[in-house]
């Protein structure tokens, strides 16, 4: 047992000299990284893009307009959705059609129309009563 003892100590007062005696080959030593922050924040220009501007006029009975504020540098798409979210129609704004179009929905029941404008980037949605300004609707004579 006296002989354990020893070497155990033994063992532990050589391994202390090594340690000691040898300071760089038994260190842990950890990595440094270096690395920058960011310190401004910058975008895109893409992202920057003006949404489209426009405004919708009725010019008839179920007719109405659509007027852009400028000129369309880009195609853009147009969709009209009825007052139930139904799509009706799927169009699209070319350069060359100039500042405003217009729409006649006739034959459709709806009078009150969605309009959404825009592209992959930004949209925007308006709606439109598209009736007449200072005319009524007639109303069903439940007398007759």
């Amino acid at each position: 047992m006296n002989e354990e003892k020893y070497t155990v100590r033994l063992t532990i007062i050589v391994l202390l000299f090594l340690v000691l005696s040898f300071p760089g080959k038994f260190s842990a030593v950890a990595q440094s990284v270096s690395r920058s922050f960011e310190t401004k924040i910058s975008f895109p220009k893409e992202l920057n893009t003006p949404t489209i501007n426009f405004n919708l006029q009725s010019i008839g009975n179920k007719k109405f307009k659509l007027v852009l504020d400028k000129p369309n540098a880009q195609l853009t798409n147009v969709k009209i959705f009825d007052i139930l979210g139904n799509l009706i129609l799927q169009d699209q704004l070319l350069p060359d059609d100039g500042l405003q179009k217009n729409y006649d929905f006739t034959h459709l029941n709806s009078r009150i129309f969605v309009v959404e404008v825009g592209n992959a980037k930004y949209n925007k949605t308006k709606s439109i009563y598209a009736n007449p300004h200072g005319t009524m609707e007639k109303e069903a004579n439940l007398d007759e």
